[in-house]
């Protein structure tokens, strides 16, 4: 299991105020990553440096009240606390998503072609940060990347493997996330967004990639149901969504 490392232990600043006011039993979790260049230290006894520095510069630069993320994850296997559960984020780009989310941030970066490497311990740390946030702070079962909620590259190399399922705590296929996704009335959630890009990348379709359930997802759905012999209903529920992600 990943080693936690409160606030107190990586030297953070008091919060100018604290908000409680997150609903995120209606969102989920969020996987970030720090930036578009390679950010991870390669020697952990500067980890703590630097999400000193991320909460600085969101302080100080972005007039913020704390650092933005719940949680921080190091590729040395470390979590570190954030503003932690049951406050809301500053992470996501959207008030929805911060009303709504929580977010675990990788201390990683890097554009296409030059990825910080992730490693093993990286993943258990952010598996860890979304059980504890699950368990003690009521998220939801859903797991995006910030990429679902806002118009980034962020997580980078890391959103396969929020597609995959790896983040997932225990590992597997991500958990239904208790939303069932319909065209009418429209769903718009940012799962909706993470079973469109699914749906791409695994079965073959070409939808649009804007957590906006319409006749493009709709229709999908139905040839999908028909395909895995489920009842056709362009419905996203508990069995397709297993459908989409076995």
């Amino acid at each position: 299991m990943a080693t936690f490392v409160t606030r107190a232990q990586w030297g953070a600043r008091v919060p100018r105020s604290v908000s409680g006011d997150i609903t995120p039993a209606q969102g989920g979790v969020v996987v970030h990553h720090v930036d578009a260049v390679k950010s991870a230290a390669a020697d952990h006894a500067d980890c703590a440096a630097q999400v000193r520095g991320i909460q600085n510069f969101h302080m100080d630069s972005n007039g913020w009240s704390d650092i933005a993320y719940s949680h921080l994850a190091c590729v040395h296997g470390y979590l570190f606390q954030g503003r932690g559960e049951n406050v809301r984020t500053a992470a996501q780009g959207t008030t929805q998503g911060n009303d709504d989310w929580y977010a675990v941030c990788a201390l990683t970066g890097g554009t296409s072609g030059s990825y910080d490497v992730i490693t093993a311990g990286l993943i258990d740390a952010i598996r860890y940060g979304i059980n504890r946030l699950r368990t003690s702070g009521g998220a939801a079962q859903a797991v995006t990347g910030h990429r679902d909620h806002h118009a980034t590259s962020c997580p980078g190399n890391l959103y396969d493997r929020v597609l995959s399922g790896e983040v997932n705590p225990g590992g597997g296929p991500l958990p239904y996330p208790g939303v069932s996704f319909r065209q009418s009335p429209a769903t718009v959630h940012a799962s909706v967004a993470t079973w469109q890009y699914r749906m791409n990348s695994a079965h073959g379709y070409s939808l649009a990639v804007d957590g906006q359930y319409g006749p493009g997802s709709d229709a999908a759905c139905r040839s999908l149901q028909s395909r895995k012999g489920l009842s056709v209903d362009g419905v996203v529920g508990p069995a397709t969504w297993s459908a989409t992600f076995a």
